[in-house]
């Protein structure tokens, strides 16, 4: 009995590994949408362009993109392919806001990065920039903080909106350094820089390709980068960590996912494609123009990156108390 059990049990499994061998075999048999919910001409439909043309070749199929913007950092785009049958035929190139920022800042997010995606892959990561007007008397992240903790409350710093990246890592740098600066958002970066270049707020975080000209420039200085190492834009530039900021690393990142529900075979079909674009050399160079380093994960590694990402700035956003509709 207990032979005849197991065997039956052994048939079931290997007709179910079959099955999902099957399901996938003939995929795809049309083309695949990959949704980037911001407007075309950044970076999220840069590299989406990008790795959809790198992957069709090893997908044995087409990717188009589709850019759905709208609604809060993204989320317009992020819930149509929540919302999308899992099927492998609708994938949604997210990042930093859309997959782990915005749960923490909008109560009435119709989506759950966690709950609705199955990740294929985070394709890379860059880094913020922490940058002051050169006016501003501060020429490394030790004399910042000090600037601050002299007057607390009486400066303020720059960012491209309300729940952005940019204005969590302000608020981050404020816990960490048990200091007090007042946020100023913006709508969109160039009215901040007008503000910041003039002087009117000490400081902003920026992405690195944003404030590089301006660096070259000289009319802001680059105090530290967020990432685990130094930007190859700013070389001579420390990270926080080698400022002395403990526990402040801000990877902007770039992730590939699909409907919660999609087969583990397709999920394993589009990893594979992916990671394959990603380390070709057509791909790294692009994300090499946008200071992106190439990670190309698993879908294992990607599900655990994210949910820390959404536990960081959860906790960063409960201790600022920040609540957006």
């Amino acid at each position: 009995m207990k032979r005849r059990h197991f065997t039956a049990l052994a048939l079931s499994a290997i007709g179910a590994g079959l099955q999902t061998t099957a399901m996938a075999a003939g995929y795809p048999n049309k083309p695949v949408t990959i949704v980037v919910p911001f407007p075309p001409g950044g970076a999220n439909d840069l590299i989406a362009r990008s790795l959809g043309q790198a992957m069709g070749p090893l997908l044995h199929g087409s990717l188009i993109v589709d850019n759905r913007s709208g609604g809060a950092a993204g989320s317009v785009g992020a819930q149509m392919v929540a919302s999308a049958p899992p099927d492998g035929y609708t994938l949604l190139l997210g990042n930093t806001a859309s997959l782990a920022i915005n749960a923490a800042v909008y109560p009435a997010l119709r989506y759950d990065p966690q709950r609705d995606f199955d990740p294929v892959t985070v394709i890379g990561l860059s880094s913020l920039v922490l940058v002051v007007p050169s006016q501003v008397p501060a020429r490394n992240i030790a004399e910042l903080v000090r600037l601050l903790k002299a007057a607390p409350g009486k400066h303020a710093y720059a960012s491209a909106g309300a729940g952005s990246p940019l204005h969590l890592a302000g608020e981050m740098f404020k816990q960490r350094t048990g200091t007090e600066w007042l946020h100023v958002p913006y709508r969109g970066t160039a009215p901040a820089y007008t503000d910041l270049l003039s002087g009117r707020v000490t400081a902003m975080f920026d992405n690195t390709t944003t404030a590089l000209p301006h660096v070259q420039a000289g009319s802001i200085r680059a105090l530290a980068v967020t990432g685990k190492r130094r930007s190859p834009l700013f070389p001579d530039v420390p990270t926080l960590a080698e400022a002395g900021i403990a526990d402040m690393e801000i990877p902007v990142w770039f992730g590939l996912v699909a409907p919660r529900g999609t087969s583990a075979a397709v999920v394993d079909q589009l990893s594979r494609a992916a990671v394959g674009a990603v380390r070709g050399g057509e791909m790294q160079q692009r994300l090499r123009d946008l200071d992106v380093e190439a990670w190309a994960s698993s879908p294992a590694e990607a599900r655990a990156f994210i949910a820390s990402e959404n536990r960081k700035w959860k906790e960063v956003v409960q201790k600022a108390n920040i609540k957006l509709d």
